[in-house]
């Protein structure tokens, strides 16, 4: 794609789609008592629209009980206009602001949408067991004590399944508090979609080192990491972290179409991993890591079988580790910054020159759009890594993101 038919940062995250009208039940709050109350007396078919201004909590908004289809939205589209502020992430005395929002018991369907939420001793989000189908769309969520989505599974050990985390903002202004941190942390979950986001500076501390921006491990399942940019974290997308054997730690489900940038400045791990996760597919991702760690792409521990690994366009190795096996085609190794329009910013749509990546692959059945949207192949053969490269801009399709 051309240079002139984007801006200089690609931030896929904004802005996002407009979202339909509510339906149903709609309470209009202005206020923090009234959006406290609003809470409280929350019933299924509802949502509470939030009017611009900023919040700062009293007590984290539990959504705790028996709801079907509830929503929590800004009123606006940009999520800039509504604030839900905590008492600091690094603030031990959060008092009855542990949290920002805290779902549990038996919640199937929520969103929550067009806000940002900011400077929580623990996670801005929290979607305990019993809580279904969340959505999580065009949210900020800034300076988490610790995980910024977490999604933890029921006493039974049946996860939050069938969430969705698109066009969010997830980053921290500087550093995580210390290395117990990641942006999406999913226990146990079933069929998770994260796509079309922004992770910056989910990193931590000098000598300490976080966790992946996405995790998706502890029995989950059929997860998908799509679309999204990583600025400057120290780990980015893990399916699986832990050789537990049997179950597995994550099974199947598919990395794709990601753009990663880390300066040489920032230590790190790994930028996409694999580990005990059989039946994962990692396809057209383009990764820059600077020097910071030998490795783009690992897959570990024996559990990880029948994984595909193609078309990615790395500036550092793919290796295999502890007995993984995987299939591997199609991926170059040797990318150089200079491919890029502009690393630094997570521009990594290739340049004209860029003659090493393009029309240099085969199409692969289930990755047919690049990070754009836009349709693979465009020449002779598809081009490796997450950008799909066209001389003349195509027109975007109407669901996708518009970079500004």
């Amino acid at each position: 794609m051309l240079a002139s038919a984007r801006g200089l940062e690609a931030a896929p995250a904004r802005p996002a789609p407009s979202l339909p009208a509510p339906a149903g039940n709609v309470v209009t709050v202005a206020s923090e008592p009234q959006l406290q109350a609003a809470v409280a007396a929350l019933t299924s078919n509802t949502t509470i629209l939030i009017a611009p201004g900023i919040y700062t909590l009293k007590t984290t908004l539990y959504v705790n009980g028996t709801f079907t289809n509830v929503a929590l939205r800004g009123s606006t589209g940009n999520a800039d206009d509504v604030v839900l502020a905590g008492p600091g992430m690094t603030n031990a005395n959060y008092g009855n602001v542990p949290y920002g929002i805290w779902t549990g018991g038996n919640v199937q369907g929520i969103t929550i949408a067009n806000l940002t939420i900011r400077d929580f001793y623990y996670h801005p989000i929290i979607l305990n067991g019993g809580t279904h189908s969340p959505r999580v769309y065009n949210v900020r969520l800034v300076n988490a004590g610790q995980q910024f989505i977490k999604a933890n599974p029921d006493a039974n050990g049946v996860g939050a399944d069938n969430g969705i985390v698109e066009y969010a903002v997830i980053e921290f202004d500087s550093t995580s508090r210390d290395y117990y941190t990641n942006g999406v942390d999913v226990v146990a979950g079933q069929n998770w979609v994260i796509r079309n986001s922004l992770f910056r500076n989910i990193r931590a501390p000098q000598g300490q080192l976080a966790g992946p921006a996405i995790l998706m491990w502890y029995g989950s399942s059929n997860s998908v990491a799509e679309g999204n940019t990583f600025i400057d974290c120290q780990r980015e997308i893990a399916f699986g972290l832990i050789d537990r054997g049997t179950p597995h730690d994550h099974v199947g489900g598919v990395i794709r179409n990601n753009f990663i940038y880390r300066h040489a400045t920032v230590p790190g791990d790994v930028a996409i991993g694999v580990f005990d996760s059989p039946n994962t597919q990692v396809l057209h991702n383009t990764a820059v890591l600077s020097g910071t760690y030998p490795n783009a792409g690992e897959y570990r521990f024996a559990g990880t079988t029948a994984a595909l690994i193609a078309n990615n366009l790395f500036d550092a190795a793919i290796v295999a580790r502890d007995g993984a096996t995987a299939s591997l085609s199609g991926n170059s190794t040797s990318a150089s910054a200079g491919l890029f329009v502009n690393p630094a910013a997570g521009d990594l749509h290739l340049k004209p020159a860029a003659s090493s990546a393009i029309d240099k692959t085969a199409l692969r059945a289930n990755c047919t759009t690049d990070w754009d949207g836009f349709a693979r192949p465009i020449g002779a053969a598809a081009d490796i890594g997450a950008d799909e490269f066209a001389s003349v801009a195509p027109i975007p399709p109407t669901n996708v993101r518009i970079v500004r």
